[in-house]
Parts: structure tokens; sequence; C-alpha cells
């Protein structure tokens, strides 16, 4: 490795290590105190730098906000795909799925909570917010059309409008009882399986794992 690249790489991993931090430092204040009562200056005191050092990363704190919650979101992402891509019988998958993207949401509740308040009052972070649910229903509809097209999803239901109920359904009960602490995840997930799975895969809707979740660890506590 050259001398030029191995500076190029040092001064890449301090801008993401700063990044990083101002980010933790939100997630940490949300915990505590409503976004709109954050300041930048609270942010920085909280991530160990100056207030200088803030603008060279994000343009004001909803651009903090939209970071921070992007990263949560691929997390998100990233438990669903268990349901898209992973192995098993589907319901199980989905039910898999969704118990990981509801633990995950419940840690991360204050941070998402925040940005979806927040975008009922700003435009980017309306479309941000958008852009993220539009993600989640686009691959929804499209594993829809292929579980359509193995005949394990019946090809009654048109794929775009059933991933987008089904999608906006989950986004609204993870914000209203997740974020509020009204119910566990677990409890929601118990609401939220039987609903999808009568939607999807209604001969398995009354099996036990369908009513409680697969013992692999969908009900685990446990950060992943």
């Amino acid at each position: 490795m050259s001398d030029a690249t191995e500076v190029r790489d040092g001064r890449r991993a301090r801008r993401e290590s700063v990044r990083a931090a101002l980010c933790d430092a939100l997630l940490d204040l949300v915990e505590e105190t409503p976004f709109k009562e954050i300041s930048i200056d609270d942010v920085t005191t909280a991530a160990g730098m100056k207030r200088s050092a803030f603008y060279v990363y994000f343009s004001d704190k909803q651009d903090l906000l939209m970071a921070t919650a992007a990263e949560t979101a691929e997390a998100l992402y990233g438990e669903a795909d268990r349901w898209w891509h992973g192995e098993g019988p589907p319901e199980e998958r989905l039910i898999e799925a969704l118990a990981g993207m509801a633990e995950l949401y419940a840690r991360h509740s204050s941070l998402l909570r925040a940005a979806t308040e927040v975008s009922t009052y700003s435009d980017e972070v309306r479309l941000f917010w958008r852009s993220i649910i539009e993600r989640f229903i686009e691959a929804t509809a499209n594993h829809l059309r292929e579980e359509q097209a193995a005949r394990r999803v019946s090809a009654a239901l048109e794929p775009q409008s059933t991933a987008e109920s089904l999608v906006w359904m989950a986004e609204r009960c993870c914000y209203i009882y997740l974020a509020s602490g009204e119910r566990s995840a677990r409890e929601l997930v118990e609401s939220l399986g039987a609903t999808w799975t009568a939607a999807l895969y209604p001969g398995a809707a009354g099996s036990p794992v369908c009513r409680r979740g697969p013992d692999r660890q969908a009900w685990s506590t446990e950060p992943r």
C-alpha cells in the first residue's frame, strides 16, 4: 500500500469516526430529550467535539437526524430480508422478520419516533421517511410476485397494493405502540404476524409458529 493510499484511508477512517460519534450522540440525546429541544451545541458537547466540526458533516440537526435514522432503517431492512431471501417455510421466515424488525424498532424507538414526527412538518424529512417506507414496499411487492409465481401466495392479491397496505400498517403500529411503550415487541408481532399470515399464507394462519413465533431467535431480546 502506498503512502498516499494510507493517508487517504486514515482520513476516511477519521471522517467516519467523527460522523459516527455525532450520530451516536443524537441517539443518546433523543432517549432523554425531545428532538425539538436538542441543539447542535448539545450534540457536539455530547460527542466531545467543537460546534464547527458538526458543519463539516451535516448542514443542520435534521440532516443529522436523517443520517442516523438511515442507519437504523438499513438494519431494519436487513431484518426484513429474513423473509425475502431466507430459508425455511415462508410463514416462519415472515414471523422471524417481523420479530427482528419489531425488536430493533423498540430499541431505537426514540430516534424513529423523532424521525416520524419531524416528517409531519419538514418536507425534507417527509420525503426521506417516505423513501424509506417505499423501499420496504417495493421489496415486499417484488417478493409477493415471486411467491405468487411459486404458488405460495394467492394470485388474487395485487402485489403493489397489498405491500402498501401491509407495510404502512406495520409502520403505523410500530410508531403508535412501540414508540409509546404501550406494547412490547412480542405483543405487537403476535397481532401483526397473525394479520400478515392470514393475508398471505392463510393455510398456516392457525399454526403455533404463527401465533407465537418460531423458537429460533424470533423473540430474542439480545442485541443483534
